[in-house]
């Protein structure tokens, strides 16, 4: 029987695409490997594309699964199942008491983290982006004492929900094959979050008249955005916008950022799913910078900031500027980003122009 082994991940969903490439390396050292997730349930469509739904398990920490109670019944949970090894991926006591009181036989964690006296193994937290440190926790596994191959975040689209966004772009006159170009305006914290109708202006510019069509993704909370988009968009330039705010899932927006021909997204957890499946991408950063270690990766992924004293002001962002200008986003013009978006798409024009 496969060694069953959990990645405990229960941060955000950007922090769960970085860790994928964890998951990657750990399965390059070790082939015969079970491994199992343990992440928030809004995550939980990023990976069952990819381990199946028996393996990604869904750890409601600030629901049904909060306090003594709930910790309680999914160590029990844990336990059942019968894992060899585990890595608390975040530094929190929480996470080191699940992962104990789940009996693992053989805990690894950080040496700086809140419950590092319950881990077995504890490993200094270095290096300058999150997944170095990720790779960190590696030392001293078997079949890493030689290196690891440099592995990159990497998702699965569930063909369901692309079924359901063909069928969306057949409705709107599309192609099954059309890449759009993919805004998402969005973000869990609002001083991340660039101005909509600069999105909609720097999309407008980058889309082929005629040719393209411009997708708004994000939550319900985004819908009065995508309105406001659609005004631009109507005024700037002859091009066709798809709304798909509000009602889209988790798996659909993944299918959505999957096949796009260009991602424009804040400092969020689009820009880090639209990486993964190296789509081209221009993040905006307004109070975080890539030097803090969360920036997402790929060879095709530009980061716009505006360049800032104050800046970074967080560590995730806020709700809102510590100073009341909310410069390095309002202060951020369009030419920065649509001058990122065009240096992507010039190779892709040269190839598409060589085909035709």
């Amino acid at each position: 029987m496969a060694e069953r082994v959990l990645l405990a991940q229960t941060s955000f969903l950007g922090d769960v695409v970085l860790t994928t490439a964890f998951a990657r390396a750990l399965q390059s050292a070790d082939a015969e490997v079970e491994l199992w997730w343990l992440v928030r349930p809004q995550a939980v469509p990023l990976l069952e594309p990819t381990y199946g739904s028996e393996r990604v398990l869904a750890f409601d920490k600030y629901g049904v699964d909060a306090g003594p109670v709930g910790l309680a019944r999914m160590a029990g949970r844990l336990r059942s199942i019968g894992f060899a090894k585990a890595y608390g991926i975040q530094r929190s006591l929480r996470t080191a008491s699940l992962l104990a009181l789940a009996g693992i036989p053989l805990r690894v964690g950080y040496a700086g983290s809140a419950g590092a006296w319950l881990y077995h193994r504890r490993v200094p937290r270095r290096g300058s982006h999150a997944l170095d440190r990720l790779l960190a926790l590696l030392e001293g596994d078997p079949g890493t004492a030689s290196g690891l191959p440099e592995f990159l975040p990497h998702l699965d689209v569930d063909p369901v929900a692309d079924r359901r966004v063909e069928r969306r772009l057949a409705e709107a006159g599309a192609g099954r094959e059309e890449e759009p170009i993919v805004v998402a305006p969005g973000s869990a914290w609002a001083t991340k979050e660039w101005p909509a109708e600069s999105f909609a202006e720097a999309a407008a510019r980058l889309a082929r008249p005629g040719l393209d069509r411009i997708v708004v993704l994000g939550t319900t909370a985004d819908t009065a955005k995508a309105h406001l988009m659609r005004k631009v968009i109507e005024r700037e330039a002859d091009v066709a916008m798809i709304d798909a705010t509000g009602g889209t899932s988790i798996a659909d927006a993944i299918a959505w950022l999957a096949r796009a021909r260009l991602v424009l997204a804040n400092d969020s957890a689009p820009a880090h799913i639209a990486a993964s499946f190296g789509r081209p991408l221009v993040s905006v950063f307004g109070p975080t910078v890539p030097a803090q270690g969360f920036a997402p990766l790929g060879p095709l992924v530009r980061i716009v900031g505006k360049p800032l004293g104050c800046r970074p002001c967080s560590r995730h962002g806020g709700a809102r500027c510590p100073i009341d200008t909310h410069e390095c986003m309002v202060g951020l013009g369009v030419s920065e980003v649509v001058a990122a978006g065009r240096d992507l798409l010039a190779p892709k024009r040269g190839r598409d122009a060589e085909a035709g």
